[in-house]
């Protein structure tokens, strides 16, 4: 083989032929190496390349993930003030059942231990008593909050919703047909129709939630029509709590303050300044308005319907014996006479001439 190779040079006008000699191995080296050059440019290309699609994916996802914690984390906030509103509801259904006769409940008892009464009471027909049965069981089941776990109850419409979410997602990133494979072999796809587990689950808990509240709708319009019908009765039901201020004890069995044995409490009493106002919380008649051993100054309402009312330890009287009093009319002031341990107002309902817990009609 030549040991050099001849590169020949012609001038398009000049005369004369350059040429120049190129060792073989020279050549060679410049060619080998003006090759790897370009395997190498490849290479580097390649993987810059590849790093760009790399930010540009993470710098999405990142974006993506923190809007989806966020509204994860306002949908649980929404959810958590609905199931709120739904457990103050519920109770208050349940006061208006209990003051209005609709349900029959063992007053004598205090409200701090109520739970929800036998559902099978007697006076509830078998379809309201499996009903009520099915409400309370909606309601326990949405105050637990968004557990992420589905039943075999469930799964059907659980599965549903999951499927259009996916659907869904499909469309979004345009893969309406073949999005079930694509998301079986890429990673990427897979973790993205994830979240249709998330979105379905939260969709099926708030939609149990409007049917609760429907329900609660339903039956708090019912009572309320049936207020309607017994408006001398609401009217004359001990709603209000008669005195600004907070409740020191309440119904119950407690320890004396005086000889420390325990003893019967039989109704609420609310500490508040000397001269706070007190207030009728139904309308009634006076049956007694003076002093009473141990009890100071004390006032006695009688409601009709076999309901009495008495306000223990007052300041003064302001109303006199067999006098008509509207609800929300000041009866009396907080004081501090009888036998008592600071300024307060006891605060009695009784039912037929029984004690019983007013925690059970106060409503404001």
């Amino acid at each position: 083989m030549d040991r050099y190779l001849t590169v020949m040079i012609i001038p398009g006008r000049e005369k004369g032929i350059k040429s120049i000699r190129i060792p073989n191995f020279f050549f060679r080296t410049f060619a080998f190496l003006f090759f790897l050059f370009f395997i190498l440019l490849g290479i580097l290309g390649y993987d810059y390349w590849k790093i760009i699609l790399q930010v540009y994916e993470n710098k999405h996802l990142r974006t993506e993930n923190r809007l989806l914690k966020e509204q994860i984390k306002l949908n649980q906030m929404k959810i958590n003030t609905l199931t709120e509103d739904i457990k103050r509801i519920h109770t208050f259904e349940e006061k208006l059942k209990i003051i209005t006769g609709l349900k029959n409940i063992d007053k004598s008892k205090s409200f701090l231990d109520y739970r929800s009464p036998d559902s099978t009471a007697t006076d509830q027909p078998k379809d309201q008593s499996e009903k009520k049965q099915d409400h309370d069981q909606k309601i326990n089941t949405i105050l637990q909050g968004l557990s992420g776990s589905i039943d075999n109850t469930k799964e059907a419409a659980y599965n549903k919703l999951k499927n259009l979410y996916e659907l869904k997602i499909a469309e979004t990133f345009g893969q309406q047909t073949g999005y079930k494979i694509t998301k079986a072999w890429s990673k990427l796809a897979s973790k993205t129709f994830a979240l249709s587990h998330e979105f379905a689950s939260f969709d099926y808990q708030f939609q149990q939630l409007k049917e609760v509240i429907s329900d609660l709708e339903v039956d708090i319009h019912q009572i309320d029509q049936y207020l309607l019908d017994q408006d001398s009765f609401i009217k004359s039901t001990p709603t209000l709590l008669p005195a600004r201020g907070w409740i020191t004890s309440y119904y119950g069995h407690r320890a004396s303050p005086y000889s420390g044995r325990v003893k019967m409490h039989e109704g609420l009493d609310i500490g508040g300044d000397i001269g706070t106002p007190i207030i009728a919380p139904a309308d009634g008649i006076v049956t007694y308005s003076g002093e009473k051993p141990g009890f100071g100054i004390l006032v006695q309402l009688d409601h009709g319907y076999g309901l009495e009312t008495i306000f223990a330890h007052a300041k003064s009287s302001k109303v006199k014996l067999g006098e008509k009093v509207k609800r929300g009319t000041t009866i009396a002031q907080v004081g501090n006479t009888g036998i008592s341990t600071g300024p307060h107002l006891h605060y009695e309902i009784r039912v037929n001439g029984t004690p019983v817990d007013p925690l059970y009609y106060i409503l404001d």
